[in-house]
């Protein structure tokens, strides 16, 4: 098959397009370096989910940092225990409902849109938050991708590229939910927010554990089941009958 005979496959065929960026999201997201690379667009938008509910309820951000892991850091200073609270849970909730708007944007081939959001949220997060060498060089780095792809590439590209993006940080969000819900269940004391809401409010991190999943699974499912191509028509189908 020519280069031509898969752009017109590609072309013709966006489930098929959705779903080969699917396979391939879940292939990058375990390699090393591009792995982390990508990865940490999900730590972008958890760290993200702490600093706007912090500043929503008058508290402050510190710093933010970013990680060789791709773990993060959100130090702030809230105003009161709800405060905390909510600060402390928003990074999961935050991160599954964020990468969810932009892949069912992207699907709808909401580009422009999709690239002002993650280019926003680069710049104020390098401008106001992040503060160690690490994240300061992956936002540098993303925010010149970005742009490259969105001025010089044509439709197909930036349509791939996204979706790769979102489908990341999509995955991603499953993945760390998974791990975060068995340490709260395992080991409260490493399993970060979920100690910290623990700490907070008194109640064990497996309760924690599964209010945080419950919410996050339900914006998945939703995102699953309204928006991934063959999915979503097979369900209208069954409907329709």
């Amino acid at each position: 098959m020519t280069r031509l005979e898969i752009i017109d496959l590609l072309t013709g065929n966006k489930a098929l397009t959705f779903y080969i960026v699917f396979a391939l999201s879940f292939i990058i997201n375990r390699l090393p370096y591009a792995g982390v690379f990508f990865r940490t667009v999900n730590t972008m938008l958890h760290e993200s989910g702490h600093a706007i509910a912090a500043i929503l309820t008058s508290g402050e951000v510190i710093k933010i940092e970013y990680r060789k892991d791709t773990s993060g850091l959100a130090q702030t200073k809230t105003n009161g225990r709800f405060s905390a609270f909510l600060t402390s849970f928003a990074g999961y909730p935050f991160a599954a409902l964020a990468s969810s708007i932009l892949l069912i944007l992207t699907i709808n081939g909401q580009f422009k849109i999709v690239a002002f959001i993650l280019l926003s949220l680069v710049i104020l997060n390098l401008i106001l938050f992040v503060r160690n060498s690490f994240g300061i060089i992956w936002l540098i780095i993303f925010s010149i991708l970005l742009i490259i792809i969105m001025i010089y590439a044509n439709q197909l590209t930036q349509r791939i590229f996204l979706l790769f993006v979102c489908m990341i940080a999509f995955t991603e969000t499953i993945a760390s939910t998974a791990v975060i819900t068995f340490l709260g269940f395992t080991n409260g004391k490493k399993s970060g927010d979920l100690s910290n809401l623990k700490k907070i409010t008194g109640v064990s991190t497996a309760f924690w554990s599964i209010m945080n999943l419950v919410i996050v699974v339900s914006i998945l499912y939703y995102t699953v089941v309204n928006y991934f191509p063959w999915i979503k028509e097979v369900i209208n189908q069954q409907v329709i009958e």
